[in-house]
């Protein structure tokens, strides 16, 4: 038995999976898997909000330190956003 399952989805939705993939530098599986155990990892009821934002060209961004956060969680959560939105040239 194999560990993949298969998913019918609209057209257009496998289209924008496929551009945000490549955008993204991943193959459309790996891309929609991050997607997905993203949603597995909420708490149940917890709220999920997408936020999109333009960075232009040489644009950085600056994560900040939330209230009471230690060196090594801070760091860990700016790895994770750098992973997530960093530039990649």
């Amino acid at each position: 038995m194999s560990d993949l399952a298969r998913i019918e989805t609209e057209r257009d939705l496998a289209d924008t999976a496929a551009r945000r993939a490549a955008a993204e530098g991943l193959t459309i599986t790996a891309y929609i898997s991050l997607l997905l155990r993203r949603g597995f990892e909420r708490a149940p009821g917890e709220d999920s909000i997408l936020v999109y934002d333009h960075v232009g060209d040489g644009s950085a961004f600056h994560i900040h330190r939330e209230d009471g956060e230690d060196d090594d969680n801070s760091s860990r959560r700016v790895a994770l956003h750098d992973s997530l939105f960093g530039r990649r040239d």
